[in-house]
């Protein structure tokens, strides 16, 4: 029998809206599930984030995860132990607000920046604080794989622990690895959320599955039969669907989703 992933988008999809009326459409187009940038959203319509986990909840939407922001991040591999703990005592807050807001996972990149630093002994220092504080507080962090295709790996290595794991990202991933599926192959039971989306070839569009160049058929060769989260569009639209209405778009990106929801099933 094939396993029916619950399917969620990012609370953030492209239509400039306020936030509860982006929960609403997201749970009228079909959607089970959605996740949060964590920062307080300003013009045009003001929210604290700290209200926003109550929302989804109230709307009927399971809550995945929150992304924290990535300002700095290369910090966390710098040799001088003031520098990495800033953005140390950064994360520590965040998984924190995590525990207080009953959010499960936290999704963070490990560096920012077009010449990211290679990761070294100083990065799994920095890790295995948070990954200890995540354990305390019974929250998973989900490292994301950016523009180095060697940290995630690095890491997940060097760091087994059971609050420690990854979140595909298709079109980052195209971008880095093209058509190599070794983080797939060889952390698949680490993997424990997705940011699905497509581009073409050359940068991070965002567009829905099937806009842009990425091989899905053989995404779903390596994708790891034993992962049991959501599949999770992190998707904008494309110049032409922005002249149209978001409930289209949403629609649209249900569709997607369900179609990859039966490749990868």
């Amino acid at each position: 029998m094939q396993h029916q992933y619950p399917l969620g988008i990012f609370s953030w999809f492209g239509f400039v809206l306020p936030f509860q009326e982006r929960l609403r459409l997201i749970k009228e187009a079909g959607f089970a599930a959605t996740s949060l940038w964590w920062e307080d959203e300003d013009t045009p319509w003001q929210i604290k984030k700290e209200s926003m986990p109550q929302l989804v909840r109230d709307i009927g939407l399971v809550l995945e995860n929150l992304h924290v922001p990535y300002n700095n991040s290369s910090e966390l591999w710098s040799e001088f132990k003031s520098v990495r703990s800033e953005f140390i005592h950064r994360h520590i807050r965040w998984l924190h607000d995590c525990a207080n807001y009953h959010i499960p996972m936290m999704v963070m990149h490990l560096t920012e920046g077009v010449n990211p630093p290679a990761p070294n002994s100083d990065g799994v220092k920095s890790f295995r604080e948070l990954v200890r504080v995540a354990e305390e507080l019974g929250v998973m962090i989900a490292i994301e794989n950016t523009r180095r295709r060697d940290n995630v790996p690095y890491l997940l290595s060097e760091i087994p622990s059971d609050h420690l794991g990854f979140c595909f990202d298709s079109s980052h991933h195209c971008l880095s690895d093209k058509q190599d599926f070794s983080l797939l192959g060889n952390f698949g039971d680490r993997l424990i959320t997705t940011h699905l989306s497509d581009n073409d070839g050359l940068e991070d569009r965002h567009w829905l599955p099937g806009h842009g160049i990425i091989d899905w058929v053989m995404v779903a060769q390596h994708f790891p039969a034993g992962f049991r989260g959501c599949l999770t569009l992190e998707a904008y639209p494309m110049a032409g669907e922005r002249e149209e209405s978001p409930e289209l778009f949403l629609k649209r990106a249900f569709e997607k989703a369900k179609y990859l929801r039966d490749l990868l099933g």
